[in-house]
């Protein structure tokens, strides 16, 4: 894959662009408070998006589509699980990080089981988090040397030289609205690829209901319970149960007690709109996971009938919720 040098252009005015915008942000450091808690002073909703960007990478945006063009909706139930997880939090966890000035999620485990274990703790965040972050930035080098013809090593140095000028520097701050700003940008480049298929697709979303609903890719509930209730199929990966509890609770291990999105809920004005940032994040992510799942289906019928495109028809046999393509591209 080549790229032009509009294309480029507009890369190379993202990555400098960005980063400049994130320093902007150094000059309003006058203390420690502002640094690490943007003094408090961030809005719930942007605290909201910053949370939701946290919480997707390019694996995200690249394998959801995927489950779907697989299966079907059925992974919103994990979804369903995060949202009742937030409540939680709100109503266990914010309360207690709100009582005093506190700077980071440990803190809170130093008052309370002393320092000890808050330093276990900690370590073990930064730990689990450079191993997940190595992986993620690992998977956007990949696209950037495809993008841009350089290897995967030039490609991860640049991406976090860029990533820790305007986070060093810029602080709490940089980071929330930096995320603000590319939530935008990858949710508005998803809606428009999503209007682009459905041009592509001959009958646009009739078509897509007609299709996909006969295969039953709409599907989003899925009890698991068996003609024999109330034996459970355990072999179902995604299923109601699993999901809402599941979820809840690796949900509220992340987001109650994680750092990297306790943090900005310290930012934010005070407790109330703390809260409102957490369960409207909720609503955001769910909605989000539901156009990225709806891209994967659209995505099985784009390869399912003749368009404009490509005239190519794939083979595929229905089992049960879930096709099995025998040609074609594949699902990731």
């Amino acid at each position: 894959m080549r790229l032009d040098r509009l294309d480029l252009l507009i890369i190379a005015a993202y990555l400098g662009g960005i980063t400049l915008f994130g320093l902007r942000f150094r000059k309003r450091h006058k203390s420690i408070r502002d640094y690490f808690l943007a003094d408090r002073n961030i809005p719930w909703w942007a605290i909201s998006l910053s949370i939701v960007a946290a919480e997707t990478s390019t694996l995200t945006i690249i394998s959801i589509p995927g489950l779907a063009y697989d299966t079907n909706l059925t992974f919103l139930q994990v979804i369903m699980g995060y949202v009742v997880g937030r409540f939680i939090i709100c109503f266990v966890l914010l309360p207690h990080y709100f009582r005093g000035d506190l700077y980071t999620a440990y803190q809170l485990i130093e008052h309370r089981f002393g320092p000890r274990l808050r330093t276990v703790t900690a370590a073990l965040f930064l730990l689990t988090r450079a191993a997940a972050e190595g992986v993620r930035v690992y998977a956007v080098s990949i696209v950037v040397s495809i993008a841009l013809g350089t290897g995967e090593v030039a490609s991860i140095v640049m991406i976090t030289i860029l990533t820790l000028v305007y986070t060093f520097e810029g602080g709490l701050a940089a980071v929330i609205w930096t995320d603000v700003v590319q939530t935008f940008i990858y949710v508005g480049g998803t809606l428009v690829g999503l209007v682009t298929m459905l041009h592509l697709i001959p009958g646009g979303w009739a078509s897509v209901a007609e299709i996909a609903g006969g295969l039953h890719k709409f599907q989003v509930f899925d009890t698991a319970l068996t003609s024999h209730f109330p034996h459970l199929d355990l072999a179902k990966p995604y299923t109601l149960w699993a999901g809402v509890v599941g979820g809840a609770f690796f949900n509220t291990a992340s987001h109650g007690t994680d750092q990297l999105i306790v943090q900005r809920l310290l930012a934010a004005r005070n407790q109330k709109q703390s809260v409102l940032a957490l369960l409207s994040s909720g609503v955001a992510i769910l909605c989000q996971f539901a156009l990225f799942l709806v891209v994967g289906v659209v995505l099985f019928v784009f390869y399912q009938v003749p368009h404009r495109a490509s005239a190519r028809r794939i083979a595929f046999t229905p089992r049960s919720s879930s096709p099995t393509c025998r040609a074609g591209p594949p699902a990731y």
